[in-house]
Formats: C-alpha cells, structure tokens, sequence
C-alpha cells in the first residue's frame, strides 16, 4: 500500500515537475511531449526492439489512462478536511479503496504486458518507469545536470535558486 502510495505520489509530482519545467512555453504543459519522452526512455532502458515498442505501447498506454482516471478521483481527496472521525474514516477507507484499483489495473496489465514481451522486459520496463520518474523529480530539484533521456539536447535547467 506504502508503495503505491509513494508511487502515485511520485507521478503526480513528476507531472507537475513536467508542468513547470518542460512545456513548450514557460509553464505550459506538453502531455504528449511527457509521453513520448516517457516511452523513448523505457525503450532505451528495457531495451525493446521496434516490433516489441509497437506491440506494447498502446496497451501501456491504455492501463496509463486507466490508472489517471483513478489518480483523478483521488485527487479529490487530497485537500479534503473531514470535520469528524466518521468522515475521516470514510475518506481513509475510499482512498485505500482507490489504491487497490490503481494496483488492480497495475496487475491486470502486467499479465497483458507478459503475452506481449519476455518477463525480463517487462521487469525492466518496470523500473525503468520508476526510474524516469524519479530522475525528473530529482532534475527539477536541482539534483541532476540533464532529464531523464533528454541527453543535453535542451537547454539548461532555469536557475531556480538554488546552488
């Protein structure tokens, strides 16, 4: 539960950091710049053939979907303040519930994945997301020179303050 906690957590600032740093104009979101950057990524880090990236990026993007509509109900909770415990228990239970629906379609989809390529790609496709969205907090902190699979091919990180 922790996990998915801190993964949902993970990806939702990653989207944010994306936001704020990498849009086509200054605080202007690209989703599908986001994506694509994504899927270069896991391509490079799973290493998937062509024919495996084609199989399997549209079924990795229908559970991303799936999953962001979960994120969304979720984020109603996030600024919620119950004003008692009966509410407060409601909530905790409902975003609890929420979790398991994101780890659900997380399980679902990686048996689909596994028909499509080998254990050992989808292991790595695993991680590879994970690692990309933790190289991207870590960019937007300040804390690594380049984004994740960018290679120096964009300007430098704006100053933000920090040294």
């Amino acid at each position: 539960m922790r996990k998915v906690l801190i993964l949902w957590v993970t990806m939702m600032l990653s989207c944010a950091a994306y936001a704020q740093q990498w849009g086509q104009q200054p605080g202007r979101f690209d989703p599908q710049r986001f994506q694509k950057e994504l899927e270069q990524f896991i391509t490079k880090e799973a290493g998937l053939t062509p024919k495996e990236a084609a199989a399997f990026f549209p079924v990795y993007r229908e559970m991303m979907n799936k999953q962001r509509a979960v994120y969304t109900q979720a984020a109603r909770y996030r600024y919620m303040k119950p004003k008692d415990n009966a509410e407060c228990k409601k909530v905790i239970l409902r975003r609890d519930e929420l979790d398991l629906q994101v780890k659900e379609i997380q399980k679902t989809y990686h048996e689909k994945f596994l028909k499509i390529i080998p254990a050992t790609k989808v292991f790595d496709v695993i991680n590879a997301e994970d690692n990309f969205h933790r190289q991207s907090l870590r960019w937007v902190g300040g804390r690594n020179p380049q984004p994740p699979g960018r290679n120096g091919q964009f300007p430098a990180r704006p100053n933000s303050g920090r040294k």
